[in-house]
């Protein structure tokens, strides 16, 4: 299984904003950090299945409200909060959520979902709601789930595979080309080891997470 997301505070810097239209898919967003929000799924998702799995057409379709490539099989799941746009890939079925963890009246929405939990923790909230929201991603039972915490966010991954998670889970950050760039154009950028960074790619920066049970994504920024 492999995550690959993006910082969109830092991501955003070389790229040009209005381009990012071209993902919309007709689609129309009241405010303005939901449509880039989209878009960025939509282009991180794109990417990815090019450059890494070698799909050429990454058009979507929708399939009981959830997107999927129509000429490849590749699974995947996508997930935004706060400045992270993040999408996994598994080779079976998988649903994924990340949620920025901040104060919230945790006992009033546990009732609003008929459950009685006393003084729950902000942890324990945000554990189940992050369960929660994958299992509804992954429209099926779930035959394997991890859950981690990346400093100020929790994250949570279910997969139809059996398969355990966190031994078998690498995380991406892809970031921004240092020119001003189009993201359309980006699609056909070549990713790049960081030490050999060029004008003219993305960096995919692998970070290490197999043994750990917790990790900081490189960059994040808390604001």
């Amino acid at each position: 299984m492999e995550i690959f997301y993006i910082n969109s505070d830092t991501f955003l810097n070389n790229i040009d904003l209005n381009s990012l239209d071209y993902f919309l898919e007709g689609k129309s967003f009241k405010s303005e950090k939901q449509k880039r929000q989209f878009c960025l799924g939509r282009f991180l998702v794109k990417y990815i299945a090019s450059v890494k799995f070698g799909v050429q057409n990454t058009e979507l379709e929708i399939v009981n409200k959830k997107p999927k490539f129509i000429y490849s099989d590749i699974n995947f799941s996508i997930s935004h909060s706060k400045n992270l746009v993040l999408a996994a890939f598994d080779s079976a079925p998988v649903g994924v959520d990340i949620e920025f963890i901040k104060p919230r009246k945790f006992a009033e929405i546990f009732k609003y979902y008929n459950l009685i939990v006393e003084n729950p923790s902000q942890e324990y909230f945000y554990r189940f709601w992050t369960e929660y929201e994958a299992g509804i991603k992954l429209q099926m039972p779930a035959k394997s789930t991890a859950v981690f915490q990346l400093d100020n966010f929790m994250l949570a991954v279910k997969s139809y595979s059996s398969l355990g998670i966190k031994s078998r889970l690498k995380i991406y950050e892809l970031k921004s080309p240092v020119v001003k760039t189009n993201p359309n154009e980006l699609i056909s950028l070549k990713p790049v080891s960081d030490n050999k960074k060029n004008e003219n790619a993305l960096v995919i920066q692998d970070i290490n997470t197999a043994s750990l049970t917790s990790f900081s994504p490189l960059n994040l920024k808390i604001e």
